[in-house]
């Protein structure tokens, strides 16, 4: 599981939107939504500590810091106490994640800065309202919304606008037909929920069906980064973060 964030519109336009979505709508399967849970409420010092020391992730820190710099109301998606980015830059973030509402008062002392408002939702029914914010930010999330088949999970992602981890064409082409086996098999093995990462080219035509202003960005990775939770040299998968950033017409 590679690790980045951010999805943004117009950092200093404030209150123009960001496209979310307020919909009573959920297409993430009962059994991913139950397995990450689980695995990220139980694994957050061990995540927290790789994505503090592992290079791929500092390099990810510096570029997400200078694009959240000076922001004034952050909305983190998928924020389970992890911050890739340095949180005094902004003025006010809300962080969304499926299982806030569950961490301790010591945990979120320890993992969350105080500038930090904590809201337990999911990132498919967002529990704010649009126009409040002047960026959004999500590390990493599309591939942990999988549904039961590669195409309802991509009908996930397609309404949200965000940074992912991508694939190349031909690794996706091997992932679409493996996810059913891979998300009756991979749970015996791995206590890391499944997840289904897109190439970077299908993602940018869907924000492009949002606005015409898309910019990508491809961030180099250093020589290890996470699978699955593990820490593995990067030259293992041909997974690499990328960087959509979006603007609002």
């Amino acid at each position: 599981m590679l690790l980045t964030r951010a999805f943004h519109t117009e950092a200093h336009a404030r209150r123009n939107g960001a496209f979310l979505n307020n919909e009573s709508y959920s297409g993430q399967s009962e059994v991913s939504v139950a397995s990450n849970v689980s695995y990220f409420l139980g694994h957050l010092s061990e995540y927290h500590a790789s994505v503090a020391n592992i290079d791929t992730y500092k390099t990810l820190h510096q570029f997400i810091s200078k694009e959240v710099a000076g922001v004034d109301e952050l909305l983190d998606i998928g924020n389970g106490g992890v911050f890739d980015y340095e949180t005094s830059g902004v003025k006010s973030i809300t962080a969304i994640d499926l299982f806030l509402g569950d961490l301790p008062p010591d945990v979120v002392a320890k993992y969350f800065p105080q500038n930090c408002r904590l809201i337990q939702g999911s990132a498919l029914a967002l529990p704010e309202r649009d126009g409040k914010f002047d960026m959004v930010l999500m590390v990493m999330l599309i591939h942990h919304l999988t549904s039961t088949d590669w195409r309802s999970s991509w009908e996930n992602a397609g309404r949200l606008l965000i940074v992912e981890s991508c694939v190349p064409w031909w690794f996706f082409r091997f992932e679409k037909p493996a996810l059913w086996f891979l998300s009756r098999c991979v749970k015996s093995i791995f206590s890391h929920p499944i997840t289904l990462q897109f190439p970077a080219s299908m993602i940018k035509t869907a924000l492009e069906k949002k606005t015409s202003k898309v910019k990508i960005t491809e961030i180099p990775k250093g020589k290890f980064i996470l699978q699955f939770g593990f820490k593995i040299p990067s030259f293992l998968t041909p997974a690499r973060p990328f960087a959509f950033e979006a603007i609002k017409d």
